[in-house]
C-alpha cells in the first residue's frame, strides 16, 4: 500500500468521526450542523486534492508553475466556498461580499493551507531522515519528531471528545521519554554489567520520576489544576506499560541480533571452507600419481625432487584429513608450515641470491589454533618476495608464551616482471585469512602490515587457547 492511499485511508477516517461528532452535537441546530458539514467538506476535499493530486502530479513531477497555480486556485476556491456557505446559511445576514473578508472563511481557508505546507515540510524531514546514514541522534530525532506529531494529533481529537482527556494526552511525549532512556541508556548499561539489577531498577524509578514532573506541571497548569489525582494516575499507567514493554521488546531484539551474527559467522566459515576446498581434486587420483612420480624420481636419481614429493604429500594428507576440523593442536598446524618452508627451500636452493632463514619452536604445550590459519601468510611471502634474478630474501620468526602466538614475517618485494614464476600461483591470499580472524578471533588478535618499496612486513598477535577447548573461545 502506498502512501497516497494511506493518506487518503486516514484523512477520510477523521473527517468521518467529525462528520459523525458534529451530527451529534448539533442534532437540535439543523442550520449550524449544515454549516461545520459544509465547512468539514470543504476543507476534506481541499486537503485531498493537494495531497493526493496537486503534490505528486504536479509538484512532484517538476511543473512547479502548474502546481503554483493550481494550489492558489484551490485557495481561492475552498475560500469562496466557505463565504458562499457563511453568506446562505442562516448564521450571518451580510451579503457574500461582506462575508468575503469579514467572515471566518478566509482565517479557516488560510489555516488549512499553513497546515497542509507544514505537513509537506514534516514528509520532506522524515523523508531526508530515514535516506540518510542512521546514526543515534538522528534515531532518536526521528522517532521524538513522530511521536510529538502523532501527540499533536491525539490532542486535537481529544479536544472534540473531553477537554480532560486531551490535557492527559500531553503526556505522551512522557511515553517515548521513558522508552529512550530505557532503550539507548538503561538497559545497555544492564547488559554490560555496568549496572546490577537493583541499581538498574532505582535508576529507572528514579528517572521515571524526574522525566514526567515536567510534563505534569504542563497538564497541570493547562488543566487549571484541576486533574491532580488524574495526572498522578496517568504517569503511573504508562510507566508500568513502557517499562516492561521496552524491555522484553529489547532483550527480544538482542537475542534475534546475537543468533543473525551467529548465521553469519557460520555462513562466513562456510564460505572459506569452500575456498580452501576449491583448490583441491580428486584426492585419491592425486595421491596415486603423486606416489608414480616419487618413483620415478628415485629412479632417475632424482632426490630432490622424490623429497619434494614426499613433502607435498603429507601436506596434502594434512589438508584433506585434518583441515575439516574447527580446531587442531598447534604442533601439527607449525609442522605443516615447516613442511611448507622446506618444499619451497628445495625449490630455491640452487639459486645462491635468495636467503631464507626461519626460527620456529618446537611445541610442547597442547595449545589448539584453527587450521590453515597462519599458512597465507608464509605463502605469501614466497609468492611475492622471491626473485631467481635479484637478490631476495624471507625471514620468518614465530614464538608462543604462555597463551598468546606472534608470527613476523619479513620479505623482499619485486615487480611483476622479475618474480619468480610461482608469485603468479593462486594462493588463499590474505583477505580470505583476514576475513577467518574477524570469524574466529575477533577482539583476540591484532594484525598489522606494512610495506615500503623494498620489503613487505607481516605481523600477527594471537590469543590461542588449549586443546581441551574450543580453539577460538
Amino acid at each position: 500500500m502506498n502512501l497516497r492511499r494511506i493518506e487518503f485511508i486516514i484523512l477520510t477516517s477523521i473527517y468521518l468521526f467529525l462528520m459523525l461528532l458534529i451530527y451529534t452535537r448539533t442534532a437540535n441546530e439543523q442550520s449550524h450542523a449544515m454549516v461545520y458539514q459544509i465547512i468539514g467538506l470543504t476543507i476534506f476535499l481541499t486537503t485531498i486534492s493537494f495531497i493526493c493530486y496537486l503534490r505528486p502530479y504536479l509538484f512532484g513531477r517538476g511543473k512547479t508553475d502548474w502546481g503554483i497555480g493550481a494550489t492558489i486556485l484551490l485557495f481561492i476556491l475552498s475560500w469562496s466556498t466557505l463565504t458562499w456557505c457563511y453568506s446562505n446559511i442562516n448564521i450571518n445576514h451580510n451579503s457574500w461580499k461582506d462575508n468575503f473578508f469579514d467572515s471566518p472563511s478566509f482565517p479557516i481557508s488560510l489555516f488549512t493551507f499553513i497546515t497542509l505546507f507544514a505537513y509537506e515540510g514534516i514528509k520532506t524531514l522524515f523523508y531526508y531522515f530515514s535516506h540518510k546514514k542512521e546514526t543515534l541522534i538522528r534515531k532518536i530525532a526521528k522517532e521524538a519528531f513522530i511521536v510529538v506529531i502523532s501527540g499533536a494529533l491525539l490532542t486535537f481529537i481529544s479536544f472534540g471528545l473531553s477537554s480532560y482527556l486531551a490535557y492527559l494526552t500531553l503526556a505522551i511525549p512522557y511515553g517515548y521519554c521513558l522508552y529512550a532512556l530505557q532503550q539507548y541508556l538503561l538497559l545497555e548499561h544492564l547488559e554490560s554489567g555496568k549496572l546490577n539489577r537493583s541499581l538498574y531498577t532505582i535508576f529507572t524509578i528514579i528517572s521515571a520520576i524526574l522525566t514526567y514532573i515536567p510534563f505534569a506541571s504542563i497538564i497541570k497548569i493547562a488543566s487549571g489544576a484541576r486533574l491532580h489525582n488524574e495526572i498522578i494516575l496517568t504517569g503511573v499507567l504508562i510507566s508500568i506499560m513502557i517499562i516492561p514493554l521496552t524491555y522484553i521488546l529489547y532483550f527480544n531484539q538482542r537475542k534475534q541480533s546475537r543468533q543473525l551474527v551467529n548465521l553469519r559467522n557460520e555462513l562466513g566459515q562456510t564460505e572459506s571452507d569452500l575456498k580452501l576446498l576449491q583448490s583441491q581434486i580428486n584426492p585419491h587420483f592425486l595421491f596415486n600419481v603423486m606416489n608414480t612420480i616419487y618413483g620415478i624420481a628415485l629412479q632417475e636419481n632424482a632426490e630432490r625432487t622424490a623429497e619434494g614429493i614426499q613433502k607435498l604429500g603429507d601436506m596434502m594428507r594434512f589438508m584433506l584429513h585434518e583441515n575439516q576440523q574447527d580446531s587442531i593442536l598447534l604442533a601439527r598446524e607449525i609442522e605443516y608450515l615447516k613442511e611448507y618452508i622446506d618444499l619451497q627451500t628445495l625449490r630455491t636452493a640452487p639459486v645462491e641470491m635468495i636467503k631464507i632463514t626461519y626460527e620456529i619452536p618446537e611445541v610442547l604445550e597442547s595449545h589448539a589454533i584453527a587450521p590453515m590459519l597462519l599458512i597465507p601468510f608464509i605463502e605469501n611471502a614466497f609468492k611475492h618476495g622471491i626473485s631467481l634474478n635479484k637478490p631476495s630474501w624471507i625471514r620468518i620468526h614465530l614464538n608462543i608464551h604462555k597463551d598468546v602466538l606472534k608470527l613476523s614475517v619479513y620479505n623482499s618485494i619485486h615487480r611483476l616482471n622479475e618474480r619468480d614464476p610461482e608469485s603468479n600461483k593462486s594462493g588463499l591470499g590474505l583477505d580470505n585469512v583476514k576475513h577467518r580472524l574477524n570469524l574466529l578471533y575477533q577482539g583476540n588478535y591484532e594484525l598489522h602490515i606494512e610495506e615500503t618499496p623494498i620489503e613487505f612486513f607481516t605481523f600477527l598477535t594471537l590469543k590461542i587457547g588449549k586443546s581441551s577447548t574450543h580453539a577460538y573461545s
